[in-house]
């Protein structure tokens, strides 16, 4: 009989441990969430686990549906909050600190969880309760991460037209005869937010003042080079600003007037946070005009955090009286929507049209479209090699990219021959002093979905900013007259010059009711 082995009984720590229930595990986040975005209900749903990006950032990745509409984004641990006073108590009470604000002149602030437990999701749906918004939380998204892209060239242009500045010339914009009205002011400041610009471009070395990188959060606004659309910021800044009458390279639209670039656009989704402290530094700095050839990749409904920033720029900046904020329509060739960047109230959006006054083939179009300009084909590019061209200048630049910074431009024209005009004003003078464009059909608004008001007329506007002067008539389009036997031409029969100043005083008084309540 094999001797018998005693039982080793458990001592009693372990014994209680045993027959304790199982510790209750931390449930893991609800796969779907709804927030409120401005008051308008969002459905997320989170589709995988955290993962990091090429910057090191921990990034969920999401599903964003508002009504029938739906598109992708990322998360990162914060989101971005909107205060009135005295609502930073409300964040403690629920465990949640002030990252940093954003554009504090509004309640914008950058909010993460105190114990780093919730995503920005979690932080949104928390904060979406009628006890939060009761206690001073107005509203509350989470940062989300979107592809953005620059509003570029989708093609290559190969007629001799597009050689030289012929988007200035005197069929077209008569620039020659708007700078003897003015040529810009050192106090008009433009700021381009996109990707950074080339401080050391001989064009724009004297006209650049200090900037600001949203993308890697530093004041240095140059332009990565690693970045695929390294050049697009400096070509925008050479339209609207370059050094004129000084023997070198072009003309800026604007010549005398100051410029600051934003970094923001790269390879990587910008998270919510970064436009709206684009858009601050605008504010801060007192802009006249914000140019922005850039949107979002998906044609997403904005945030209305962001809404609420480019709005406050429009109404308060400048001194209390508004930034004009231009954007690019888009290279989509698709009808604009009611809740997309380009419909915001203190947006004016541009489309382009071509040599001819036609639309180009991938303008985007719609309710929204305000006014169109052409596209400035020439223009600055990075120094050396790493450009476009190693020239130091491009031929090749186009898209409402380059038609935006041309209506940039002007609105700084305008702002610096009136400056006692709010935004609201000068945005609602460019619309009314539009050059009708010839193959538009426009409503009983005076409005085409394709051509908007009109095109942009920079003599026209400051005519009538410095008093109602009568201008010059246009002179005829060459190609025009070639084509003089065409309904679709000879139909539109140019407004007489003795006519002009009343045409413009009627429709200004319309516009002003019509436009999208931007006062």
């Amino acid at each position: 009989m094999s001797p018998r082995i005693p039982l080793a009984f458990p001592t009693l720590p372990l014994l209680a441990a045993l027959l304790a229930p199982p510790l209750a595990r931390a449930a893991p986040p609800p796969s779907e969430v709804t927030f409120l975005d401005g008051g308008r209900p969002v459905t997320a749903e989170r589709l995988g686990a955290p993962a990091l990006d090429a910057r090191g950032r921990a990034l969920t990745p999401i599903r964003l549906r508002h009504g029938a509409r739906s598109f992708r984004a990322s998360i990162d641990p914060t989101a971005v909050v909107r205060l009135d006073p005295g609502g930073e108590a409300a964040l403690a009470r629920r465990g949640l600190r002030l990252v940093e604000p954003l554009m504090p002149s509004i309640g914008l602030w950058l909010v993460e969880d105190a114990e780093g437990h919730d995503d920005g999701l979690a932080l949104a749906a928390r904060l979406a309760s009628p006890e939060a918004r009761a206690e001073g939380v107005r509203d509350a998204v989470p940062n989300l991460y979107v592809h953005m892209e620059r509003r570029g060239e989708p093609f290559i242009p190969d007629d001799p037209r597009f050689s030289g500045q012929w988007y200035f010339d005197e069929a077209r914009m008569r620039m020659t005869e708007a700078w003897g009205l003015t040529q810009g002011d050192p106090g008009t400041t433009v700021v381009v937010i996109d990707s950074g610009c080339d401080f050391t471009h001989p064009d724009l070395q004297g006209k650049l003042d200090p900037g600001l990188d949203v993308v890697d959060g530093d004041d240095d606004a140059s332009y990565d080079p690693a970045f695929s659309g390294a050049e697009h910021g400096t070509a925008c800044a050479g339209i609207i600003g370059a050094a004129t009458n000084n023997g070198v390279g072009i003309a800026g639209a604007c010549p005398e007037c100051r410029l600051r670039c934003v970094r923001m656009l790269s390879d990587e989704a910008a998270p919510l946070s970064a436009p709206i402290k684009a858009f601050d530094f605008a504010l801060q700095t007192g802009a006249a005009v914000v140019s922005n050839s850039w949107g979002y990749v998906d044609p997403i409904p904005v945030p209305a955090t962001l809404r609420d920033a480019i709005d406050h720029v429009f109404d308060s900046g400048r001194g209390g009286k508004g930034a004009v904020v231009v954007f690019a329509a888009g290279n989509d060739d698709r009808e604009l929507g009611p809740e997309e960047l380009n419909a915001v109230r203190g947006v004016l959006t541009i489309g382009a049209i071509n040599q001819f006054d036609d639309k180009t083939f991938f303008t985007n179009y719609g309710a929204s479209l305000d006014l169109v300009a052409p596209i400035g084909t020439l223009t600055t590019d990075i120094v050396g090699p790493g450009g476009l061209d190693p020239s130091d200048y491009t031929t090749n630049f186009g898209g409402t990219s380059s038609a935006c910074p041309v209506a940039a431009g002007v609105a700084a024209l305008v702002a610096s021959a009136a400056p006692e005009k709010t935004s609201a004003e000068i945005v609602d003078l460019l619309v009314a002093t539009a050059r009708p464009a010839p193959y538009a059909s426009p409503d009983e608004a005076g409005h085409d979905v394709v051509f908007g008001h009109g095109i942009v007329d920079p003599v026209a506007a400051l005519t009538e900013a410095l008093g109602g002067l009568e201008p010059a008539p246009n002179p005829p389009d060459p190609s025009a007259e070639e084509d003089a036997g065409c309904a679709c031409r000879a139909g539109q029969a140019s407004t007489p010059p003795s006519m002009s100043n009343l045409f413009y005083g009627v429709l200004l008084a319309g516009l002003v009711l019509r436009r999208r309540a931007r006062r």
